[in-house]
């Protein structure tokens, strides 16, 4: 299968960089096609038949069938008309001259417009090289408006915004089924996002009154998972394997920590998750970008860093770490 994936302009790196964790967590081979990074296009061909992790994707703006590439728009017209079952359709292109051409061309060949409800949203993106890049397109289902942290049972400013949360979990490398853990869980951002996408849970957090309201909101959205009281710094066993650990390390007066020394406290941390983490698994965890701690001089192998801008005076940096 084809896929055409209209990435976000939200960020430089981590659209894209968030496929392709999806792809190796979800064990689905791939082979780039195309990837137009100014355009942020990239078309891949996928060796699965059932694109159901598309659902995961936080930012990725469409995803479609990718029916071709041409300068010829009759030609790919042509070659819509083998691939489409539905009655009615609607163009969306950034240029409204491609929207009134193909659309004139689809309706010749039989097919109804509908702008407002179509059976198929058929999308088209202009390539300098290739001319017009067609897909069909496959809804994403998501809602992150709704999971706002200030619209959830249990409030917290901290708590990290829902789109942000299910990167962080996608970047981990994990499947359905595989087991997370977020040791500063807070309000539960992260482990809602995991949770919803399949993903077992197990938090921890220092505040009586933060861990109320993680399993609150967790119920609120119908899920369940195994939530404790605990220094995340003095973590000896979990009781069971962990496939990731997911994390937003506290920072600043708004968090508990206390410690002036930031650095000393994230490198204890890292200390502790190397216990509870087998090798080759990940730990993604976000922390100022005003520390500085040298991974080289632990057991965790940089995969990946992006800088995430939050305001004037914050920066978050966002680690990708296995497990060696």
């Amino acid at each position: 299968m084809n896929l055409l994936f209209k990435l976000s302009g939200e960020h430089p790196e981590l659209p894209r960089a968030e496929v392709f964790a999806i792809l190796e967590g979800e064990d689905i081979t791939y082979r780039i096609l195309s990837d137009e990074g100014e355009k942020r296009i990239l078309i891949l061909e996928v060796e699965t038949e059932n694109p159901l992790f598309i659902n995961r994707l936080a930012m990725t703006k469409k995803v479609g069938e990718f029916i071709g590439a041409s300068k010829d728009m009759e030609e790919l017209v042509q070659r819509l008309d083998g691939r489409m079952t539905a009655k009615t359709f609607a163009v969306e292109s950034e240029s409204q001259a491609v929207r009134e051409t193909l659309g004139e061309e689809i309706w010749k060949l039989g097919y109804g417009v509908d702008l407002m409800n179509p059976d198929s949203r058929i999308l088209c993106f202009e390539d300098e090289k290739e001319g017009y890049n067609i897909a069909v397109e496959t809804p994403i289902e998501r809602d992150f408006n709704k999971r706002k942290p200030h619209k959830r049972p249990y409030f917290h400013p901290t708590s990290t915004d829902p789109k942000i949360a299910r990167v962080l979990v996608n970047l981990a490398r994990i499947k359905r089924g595989d087991l997370v853990f977020d040791p500063f869980c807070g309000a539960g951002g992260i482990l809602i996002e995991a949770g919803l996408m399949g993903m077992k849970l197990r938090g921890c957090d220092i505040s009586a009154e933060m861990l109320e309201g993680c399993m609150r909101n967790l119920e609120h959205f119908n899920l369940e998972g195994g939530i404790i009281e605990c220094d995340a710094l003095n973590i000896k066993d979990v009781g069971e394997r962990i496939d990731a650990i997911v994390t937003d390390l506290p920072y600043g007066r708004s968090s508990f920590m206390t410690d002036r020394n930031k650095e000393r406290f994230y490198s204890d941390f890292l200390r502790t998750a190397k216990n509870i983490l087998e090798k080759g698994k990940h730990l993604v965890v976000v922390f100022p970008d005003s520390v500085d701690i040298d991974i080289g001089s632990t057991v965790f192998e940089l995969r990946e860093e992006y800088s995430l801008y939050v305001h004037k005076s914050l920066t978050r940096k966002i680690l990708v770490l296995r497990r060696r």
